[in-house]
């Protein structure tokens, strides 16, 4: 891309500094700072960074690694003995290290080549020589590997052995020869990598690798177990040599001892004391500020973004202000921003790239891939909806690098089926402009991080289109603010669905598990539900007693990316307690228009479940039926493969909306489609859907009973 960023942080309040990281190409950019929407809607406001910055370029380095201190020997043409145990998942294609001080030139280097079999790299004025098993290793199986050299003999040696011998395959293999000796590096010493830059790296899991010398003492050993939610890998050696998680590995997986008798690191930490590594794993692009903006301390809360523009190119990154820290809510109302959702869709290009061949309007989503999408997939930056090199999930997402589709003017939505995310949200907020009711924005990192103290001002919450992913905290946060008297309008479709979590030490990187159940792109591997970043179980949030239908009566049940449908009225809609949520509403079916998907029930639906929490007393106002074929009931939901709950002739398939009282004054209304804030806008906001969201947000917001 011509020009393209990040900043840090992504949700600002008034008085703090953000820092903006910026590439280009061009020896100069523009900037300059807007309002998106809120307090007053859109407007370009006058701020310090206004005009010319210098331009530079800053690639992107991908692939995760553990960099070691403290390691001063081996030195030069001394003798030395490397092992480790392995797990390759992609092997072959090209040299993947797995330890050792290697610059490309000069040092030594265990590996896997790009034959898939163990090899020694050594290199010496005379140039490398590989010395290489040329017996491939078995993909996704364990293998102890050995690489020494002998300076008194000059004969160098490496050794390949199975966990589980089979016939025929996987065998035993072992070569050994004279090499020349071997000269010093000056590159770092690197698990799964070598070099400064780091680069062949590996792709799968290490285990106990260590390091001793010609005598057999033991130089170093790491343990890469231990803390998963952290960095730090230890030596146990006690020479000191510790090491550095970069780009974030993948911890709490499985290693060559577990059996299955748990599923939980923390209860069988020696079973899980291994790393997954893969060569595009990306934590912190590490790029450095091009500018830094002051926010006032007046300014008020709302989506702002900060532009930046070369002569070919211009980008956005976008900023939520929040209100003041400490309780300096602004209004009675406030918008939940789904960060973590954003984040979980960051850069999601798996829809378009390996689209199935049948996929309708398949040319037309191809002919509308832009130069942003392009650079997310030649700089193979991921989402949780993509798979690595090797074909496992990714499970971490950070915000501390480019983010290509978290941009209000993003034009090319999942699927095309319309406004998706953060484009889609911000038609909500200009619709909320339009009616003048003043409101508060904040996002799901402050809510995570600040808790129910955060929510206590506020009558009432509105969600985004489709806040689908929530931790623990955030999920404590929302049960107790309804507890006492909270007015929530869930306005999306599958939402409060993945169980999330955040690093203790990282509020940049989430983390989700698939589990074995749930709609997705991958499933977790056997053992590896749990999560590193806090030790709880991953999956869906259904299966530790919490569905979605706890907080807002509904939950996911279907989506299809191909029509939406109007809604039509049901009983409840007429009943005493809701027939306010009608007023001025004549027609039975309404929402037959939108920018998703032309319509207001669609794209991802829900429906109530009294077996999964849907309160008693909650009244179904209209219900969305009759969807294409292409709308099938969510996995989990289905019990067996020839089950009728499977299609659209399953009652499961409707997007129910529905309105209950709470506790203390409290109240829920829900619209079960993501499609919903699509249609909000319609015909000048002149419209069923608006009519119906301002008549309960209204009524929700003012002071006294709602009913």
């Amino acid at each position: 891309m011509d020009i393209v960023g990040y900043s840090d942080p992504l949700s600002a309040a008034p008085g703090d500094t953000v820092r903006c990281m910026v590439s280009t190409r061009a020896a100069s950019f523009r900037a300059s700072f807007a309002r998106i929407a809120g307090a007053g809607g859109p407007a370009v406001l006058e701020s310090a960074i206004d005009g010319e910055h210098a331009g530079f370029v800053q690639p992107l380095r991908p692939g995760s690694f553990v960099a070691v201190d403290g390691l001063t020997r081996p030195a030069g043409a001394t003798a030395f003995v490397l092992e480790a145990w392995v797990w390759p998942s992609a092997p072959g294609a090209h040299p993947q290290a797995v330890a050792g001080r290697f610059d490309g030139m000069r040092g030594f280097a265990l590996g896997v080549d790009d034959f898939g079999a163990a090899a020694l790299w050594l290199g010496s004025a005379g140039g490398v020589t590989v010395l290489s098993t040329r017996t491939p290793l078995r993909r996704c199986a364990w293998h102890r590997l050995e690489a020494s050299y002998d300076p008194a003999t000059r004969r160098a040696r490496v050794v390949q052995e199975p966990l589980e011998e089979w016939p025929g395959a996987s065998v035993r293999a072992e070569v050994e020869q004279e090499v020349e000796p071997w000269s010093e590096a000056a590159a770092p010493f690197l698990l799964a990598a070598w070099g400064e830059p780091a680069q062949a790296h590996f792709n799968g899991k290490l285990e106990a690798p260590r390091l001793l010398d010609g005598a057999g003492t033991v130089l170093a050993a790491w343990d890469l177990g231990g803390d998963f939610a952290s960095d730090h890998v230890a030596d146990v050696s006690g020479g000191g040599a510790n090491g550095r998680c970069v780009n974030l590995p993948m911890r709490a997986v499985t290693g060559r001892s577990w059996r299955g008798a748990t599923t939980e690191a923390a209860a069988a930490p020696d079973e899980y004391a291994a790393i997954w590594f893969h060569d595009d794993d990306l934590e912190d692009a590490g790029w450095k500020p091009s500018l830094e903006l002051h926010l006032a301390d007046d300014l008020p809360s709302g989506l702002y973004a900060v532009r930046l523009a070369t002569e070919h190119a211009v980008d956005e990154l976008p900023l939520f202000v929040r209100p003041p820290r400490g309780g300096g809510a602004h209004a009675d109302v406030a918008v939940l921003m789904p960060t973590l959702s954003y984040l979980a869709y960051g850069n999601e290009h798996n829809s378009w790239a390996n689209p199935i061949p049948s996929t309708p309007g398949l040319e037309q989503i191809l002919a509308a891939v832009g130069e942003r999408d392009r650079y997310v997939e030649e700089e193979r930056l991921k989402s949780i909806y993509e798979l690595h090199t090797d074909g496992s999930g990714v499970a971490y997402s950070s915000r501390l690098r480019p983010v290509a589709n978290l941009r209000s003017d993003y034009g090319m939505p999942l699927l095309l089926g319309g406004p998706h995310q953060l484009p889609a949200d911000v038609e909500l907020l200009e619709w909320l402009d339009h009616t003048q009711v003043p409101y508060d924005v904040f996002t799901d990192e402050d809510l995570h991080a600040d808790g129910a103290a955060l929510l206590a001002p506020y009558r009432v919450l509105l969600t985004g289109s489709h806040p689908e992913y929530w931790t623990a905290q955030m999920l404590d946060a929302l049960e107790r603010w309804l507890g006492r008297g909270g007015r929530l309008m869930y306005l999306g479709g599958n939402g409060f669905y993945w169980v999330t979590s955040v690093f203790p030490d990282k509020p940049h990187v989430l983390e989700v598990r698939r589990g074995h159940a749930g709609t997705g792109v991958w499933r977790s591997e056997p053992g590896e539900v749990h999560h590193a970043s806090t030790g709880e179980p991953g999956g869906l949030w259904r299966f530790r007693g919490r569905a979605p239908q706890r907080y807002a009566g509904i939950g996911f049940t279907a989506q299809g990316f191909d029509e939406c449908l109007p809604y039509r009225r049901e009983h409840g809609s007429h009943d005493p307690r809701a027939a306010w949520i009608f007023e001025g509403v004549e027609a039975d079916e309404f929402g037959a228009h939108g920018s998703v998907l032309h319509g207001a029930a669609g794209f991802e639906i829900d429906r109530i479940d009294a077996a999964l929490g849907t309160p008693p007393h909650t009244l179904v106002l209209a219900v969305a039926r009759g969807f294409s074929d292409v709308y099938q009931a969510t996995s989990e939901d289905v019990l067996t493969s020839d089950s009728l709950q499977g299609g659209t002739v399953s009652p499961l398939v409707r997007a129910d909306m529905v309105f209950y009282e709470g506790r203390n004054g409290g109240a829920v209304f829900s619209t079960g489609s993501i499609a919903w804030c699509g249609a909000l806008l319609d015909d000048d906001c002149d419209n069923d859907v608006a009519r119906i969201t301002e008549n309960v947000l209204r009524r929700f917001a003012r002071e006294g009973p709602v009913n």
